[in-house]
């Protein structure tokens, strides 16, 4: 039998530095500090407003303005630091690996004499296609960090993330 099991190619790092920050609009902001934005409190407002007045669906969401603006490198440091501790947790609570997923569908092939596309073959890909999609993720997380470390001026209180959700105070007056 000479099935492969398919794997991310190459370009898959060159992909995501195009688009990890596009797709990261929910620790973009919970990185989110005061020190970012001197309009934070107004510009959230109005993102509110367009997704309560949008008629979008899952597949079609406006474009908020917390996606189209630039980001400072610390902001930056920390939208990827959050992408990397989501990206590790939910990893964690995989029950295999990469390597284990992979030897259960060479089996699923061999058992089924090049019978695939059944269930159990369709759901064991799907498994594993989550489980390389965190590793890549995580691991081009900790690259980019691992450059940002290196950036002057950029010190480590500048990319710091909290372990918990901030102090109510803080966002009293966006409630």
């Amino acid at each position: 039998n000479n099935y492969k099991v398919p794997s991310f190619g190459p370009d898959i790092y060159e992909y995501l530095e195009k688009n990890a920050l596009s797709a990261s609009l929910p620790c973009r902001l919970i990185a989110l500090a005061d020190t970012d934005l001197d309009n934070a409190q107004e510009l959230l407002n109005q993102d509110l407003q367009t997704l309560e007045g949008s008629s979008s669906t899952p597949q079609q969401t406006p474009i908020l303005q917390l996606e189209a603006i630039q980001v400072s490198i610390s902001w930056f440091a920390r939208t990827v630091q959050c992408m990397a501790t989501l990206t590790a947790a939910q990893k964690a609570k995989s029950l295999t690996s990469a390597q284990e997923q992979e030897r259960f569908i060479i089996k699923l092939v061999e058992e089924a004499g090049n019978g695939v596309n059944t269930l159990d073959w369709n759901a064991a890909h799907v498994n594993l296609e989550e489980i390389q999609s965190q590793s890549v993720l995580e691991d081009w997380a900790l690259d980019v960090l691992d450059k940002v470390k290196d950036i002057e001026g950029v010190s480590s209180r500048d990319i710091y993330v909290r372990e918990g959700p901030c102090p109510e105070e803080y966002t009293a007056d966006l409630m």
